[in-house]
């Protein structure tokens, strides 16, 4: 693992350790951090990326274990518990949904893409929503049943007249 690499698998790991603890004040200090990223820290894409891969290996390794055989499946949720359609997300944040498919079925160069989509020539508050994104929705996959297919996704915002 290149050090580059190494940095991002740990503040990943470090991001998903604060939301489990429900330290909600470092994580915000955190995600600002690492969404306004200087040469010192990983770049966001690169954490980003981690995080998705996480996301993709833990959902891949629950649909081993129920043997399902059908196409990946994501249901995206709003705060009401509505079904969300990608094309009304946020764009950065449909990018990580479409990263995140990618990652699933191996597809390494759409994954990439896609994580650049969402991460560069974006403003903060987009980054810091991408991120945000990514944290909760690989939290919330770590934590539930193990037999819950297929994964749920809340968005945490979504305009409204975003829903089918």
């Amino acid at each position: 693992m290149t050090p580059t690499a190494k940095r991002a698998h740990t503040v990943a790991r470090d991001l998903l350790s604060l939301t489990r603890s429900g330290e909600a004040d470092r994580l915000a200090t955190a995600l600002v951090s690492i969404a306004s990223s200087t040469r010192r820290r990983p770049a966001l894409d690169d954490v980003v990326g981690r995080l998705v891969d996480t996301f993709s290996l833990a959902a891949k390794d629950r649909r081993r274990s129920l043997r399902i055989g059908e196409p990946f499946t994501l249901r995206l949720r709003d705060h009401a518990g509505l079904t969300v359609r990608p094309d009304r997300l946020d764009p950065g944040v449909a990018a990580i949904v479409r990263a995140i498919a990618a990652s699933v079925r191996d597809d390494r160069d759409t994954c990439a893409d896609q994580i650049g989509q969402a991460c560069e020539n974006a403003d903060l508050d987009q980054r810091i929503r991408v991120l945000a994104h990514c944290v909760v929705w690989t939290a919330d996959l770590l934590s539930t049943d193990t037999t819950a297919y297929p994964p749920v996704l809340s968005c945490l915002k979504v305009s409204p007249g975003n829903s089918p």
